[in-house]
């Protein structure tokens, strides 16, 4: 068995938690640094390192310190896995190669654990991890972790993709300390256990209900977001080719949200460019998609966390369109400035010249301009929005601008759309 990658409870804020009390984090990772690697000693004896130097921790901290060395110290073994090749998984034979793949990782989690005094198993579960779609199907267990039982519960862990990941045919070193004691309700939503009694979440679901799921990354929750909608990760358009995701984080302003999607062109994924537009405000990122062609989409969302320069994969899914749109769908295309600006309508066309058009706005701002010849005010409303319907005087071909006024005769662009 062997899944690989990193990559999730009731579809709301997480708060199951193992106590930190007694657990120095810092002190742990001293002692993992003080002790021998695979290459300066041979499995025993570090079982005996161990046990001697860990002899005062709480089971808490022995149970990192284990983790935390077979993270630091065990590759995944990629190659063998994309060759269907055969892995020694015992823990003699894992810690003897320095490589294995995700049952080697849970039974040597196990074996020294064990040493230790602490009560592990190991489980059998249906993972989604690399290569997984939303909406497969699963017909057999593709994975292996560990549960271990502290402070009067059984907790799961994954030294797999706590190790490291994969992107393409490489594996990443990539420590993910995420997968060291997973609150149950986010576990259920990666690592569907094959024995029910592992299923350690509130409620209890069943393997229907996982393979429904939108494929959940550690990231998400790690990077502050808590809740998505739909809760459907395979999603069915039928005389319909627009679709919204939602997404809530607290602090949401201090978030950067984008969307890769990808339609599936015989055996290859194109990406399509423009068919995305998002909307953050308030706790909530609105991400509405068109599809102007029928077939199967891809749709991979990103996001960072707060003071985080980059952004990860936080949430997959996919969509299958059964029809083509009955005329070509558009966003409005966004400036730089548009981060300050939220369009509610109208959202998915061009416009029309001598149209009369309903122009809904949320932002911040005190005054939003429509620039269509002459400057439209549009004043904030009692709900916060800023709302009027107008008629469109720019001439086919031109552009309308929504905009901040900036000065007396200037203002900032922040939207444009295309008049036809």
């Amino acid at each position: 068995m062997g899944c690989c990658g990193s990559d999730t409870k009731d579809n709301q804020t997480p708060n199951i938690k193992i106590s930190d009390k007694n657990f120095d984090k810092e002190k742990c990772k001293s002692l993992v640094s003080s002790l021998p690697t695979r290459t300066q000693t041979n499995l025993q004896s570090l079982k005996d390192s161990m046990k001697s130097q860990t002899g005062k921790l709480t089971e808490k901290e022995r149970s990192y310190v284990v983790f935390l060395w077979e993270c630091q110290n065990i590759d995944y073994d990629l190659e063998s896995y994309l060759a269907h090749k055969d892995v020694d998984c015992t823990p003699e034979g894992v810690f003897k190669n320095g490589k294995t793949v995700c049952s080697g990782y849970a039974r040597l989690y196990k074996d020294i654990a064990v040493y230790l005094e602490l009560k592990v198993e190991c489980v059998n579960c249906y993972a989604k991890g690399y290569g997984y779609e939303p909406g497969q199907k699963f017909n057999s267990t593709n994975h292996e972790y560990n549960v271990i039982f502290l402070n009067g519960k059984w907790i799961g862990l994954d030294a797999t993709w706590g190790a490291g990941h994969a992107e393409g045919k490489k594996y990443i070193k990539e420590y993910n300390e995420f997968y060291f004691l997973v609150d149950p309700e986010l576990l259920i939503k990666t690592h569907f256990p094959e024995d029910p009694k592992w299923v350690l979440s509130k409620k209890k679901y069943s393997l229907e209900d996982f393979s429904k799921w939108p494929h959940v990354y550690s990231n998400f929750y790690s990077s502050g977001f808590y809740k998505y909608s739909p809760d459907n990760g395979s999603i069915e358009l039928k005389n319909k080719n627009t679709q919204k995701i939602t997404i809530w984080r607290n602090k949401m302003k201090d978030a950067r949200v984008s969307c890769n999607i990808y339609l599936l062109d015989g055996n290859v994924y194109r990406q399509q460019l423009n068919v995305s537009y998002v909307n953050i405000y308030d706790d909530i990122c609105e991400i509405d998609l068109i599809f102007n062609k029928k077939g199967k989409y891809k749709i991979q969302i990103f996001g960072n966390g707060t003071g985080e320069s980059t952004t990860h994969s936080i949430l997959d899914y996919t969509v299958n369109v059964e029809n083509d749109a009955k005329k070509e769908l558009y966003f409005p295309t966004p400036y730089d400035k548009a981060k300050n600006i939220n369009i509610i309508e109208p959202l998915y066309d061009n416009l029309k010249s001598g149209e009369k058009v309903k122009f809904k706005i949320k932002s911040d701002l005190d005054t939003v301009i429509i620039i269509d010849g002459k400057w439209n005010y549009l004043n904030k409303n009692e709900n916060g929005f800023f709302e009027d319907e107008i008629t469109i005087q720019t001439q086919p071909g031109n552009n309308l601008i929504i905009g901040q006024k900036k000065g007396t005769n200037s203002c900032d662009y922040m939207v444009s759309y295309k008049v036809v």
